[in-house]
């Protein structure tokens, strides 16, 4: 099951600290508020996730596109750019990254999903 975490509003309340970056990725003990969030649903098997994004989108997308540099082993094919990891690795999911719209509403960031969830059940939360 896929769990939809909308993570794109301005953070307005926490604006000591974005105003340079959003707040999904206000860090609390070392890690990024979303990790947090997402490590609840997997520890109950939910791993499966999608995060609606839009104030500094790039910045949230960045974060996991480079993830396993930060937590895992990895090796380098220098002439392709490809990048592998081994050994353990800090995380075992599945993240989707979907820039929903910078002034998007609830509703409007869910159906630009709607191609991403199918017919399936999903779980939505903030």
């Amino acid at each position: 099951m896929k769990t939809i975490i909308l993570a794109g509003g301005f953070g307005t309340r926490l604006s000591e600290y974005t105003d340079l970056i959003p707040k999904p990725m206000v860090e609390i003990g070392g890690l990024p508020l979303v990790t947090h969030v997402m490590s609840c649903y997997a520890k109950y098997g939910y791993k499966d996730f999608i995060l609606a994004l839009g104030y500094r989108a790039d910045y949230v997308k960045s974060y996991f596109a480079n993830i396993s540099m930060r937590y895992a082993d990895f090796k380098v094919n220098i002439a392709s750019g490809a990048i592998e990891t081994f050994g353990e690795t800090a995380f075992d999911w599945d993240v989707s990254l979907v820039d929903t719209g910078l002034k998007s509403m609830t509703g409007g960031r869910l159906k630009r999903l709607k191609e991403l969830v199918g017919g399936a059940t999903f779980m939505v939360t903030y």
